[in-house]
């Protein structure tokens, strides 16, 4: 008798975290594993789902899915934050009175940062963003809706950082002219490494992009799913940090990537990327935290409303 299909779909398939599900060396047990990318939850049956969207769906009510606690993606999002050169934003308080565009997980987790760690009065701060996402937080605090952007020939939320039409973004991924080195643009942090190590320290949080996911229809037939499928996690995210560390060590072309790893161990110390609840009570909690204050939610949830119970009780790394 055959087993019954699992279908997985990764938003970020070459990552180093889902590439052990992509080459075939891991496998999840009691299930034929059918990888994609990700297609959206009505054709497929887990998924590493983006953090701010669970967010958004448990807060609107509308939410048949069912979380485990693995992380294949997390970023400090402090470097993520970029400034126009001429703006004159020299420190994160200089974002009072500037015009921000923010958006998706990561402008959650760096707003958090901003309003927390560096005291920015947001009230002070022209928001900008996506029209549908636009919105007023609480009192005090507006929110502009960006007309819709048009292709390569017209504006992006890059070109309009450039042209100074936006002071600063916010965006998940590196701008292209960053990665360009156009002197027009820079980060806010031109020391990023530091300021995010510091901030850990401080804060115990480690910014979790994604969350894997399944829906509960997939949980109600196959209860098993979620702990076979966290199981599974566990062994890809180890050989990942295995091949870099260990074994493989040519599998990313950085020079000192081990001494990089060493590093960030005595920081955040040796099981920093856990797959488990307890080593992850700081990060879940400060994205309840956020998603309320941010208007993303109606009141703070409960994380554990969130995850499959049986997966959040499995012990171990």
């Amino acid at each position: 008798m055959s087993n019954p299909k699992l279908r997985l779909g990764l938003r970020e398939p070459a990552i180093d975290t889902n590439r052990p599900f992509t080459d075939g060396t891991v496998k999840v047990e009691g299930f034929d594993l059918e990888i994609s990318s990700f297609r959206g939850p009505e054709v497929i049956d887990a998924w590493d789902a983006s953090f701010g969207g669970l967010m958004q769906t448990k807060g609107q009510g509308d939410h048949p899915y069912v979380s485990i606690p693995a992380f294949p993606n997390r970023k400090f999002r402090l470097s993520y934050i970029f400034v126009n050169s001429a703006a004159g934003i020299s420190s994160p308080k200089g974002l009072e009175g500037k015009r921000v565009f923010v958006s998706s997980t990561a402008g959650i987790w760096a707003r958090g940062a901003l309003l927390d760690h560096y005291g920015v009065d947001f009230t002070r701060i022209h928001w900008v963003m996506a029209g549908p996402e636009a919105k007023s937080w609480s009192p005090g605090i507006k929110v502009e809706a960006l007309p819709k952007l048009k292709g390569p020939d017209g504006n992006t939320l890059d070109s309009m950082l450039v042209e100074g039409k936006l002071d600063a973004v916010i965006e998940p991924n590196v701008l292209p002219s960053i990665s360009r080195r156009d002197p027009r643009v820079r980060r806010l942090f031109i020391d990023d490494k530091p300021e995010e190590q510091n901030y850990f320290k401080v804060t115990g949080i480690f910014p979790i992009s994604h969350m894997v996911s399944l829906t509960q229809e997939f949980v109600d037939k196959y209860p098993e799913a979620p702990v076979a499928l966290l199981k599974a996690y566990r062994r890809a995210r180890d050989i990942a940090f295995d091949r870099i560390y260990g074994t493989d060590p040519e599998i990313v072309t950085i020079s000192w990537a081990a001494a990089m790893i060493d590093e960030q161990r005595a920081i955040m110390g040796d099981n920093y990327w856990a797959y488990n609840v307890p080593d992850n009570i700081r990060s879940l909690e400060a994205m309840m935290s956020f998603a309320y204050r941010f208007g993303i939610t109606p009141t703070k949830l409960d994380y554990k409303s969130f995850l499959d119970p049986a997966a959040a009780a499995l012990g171990g790394f």
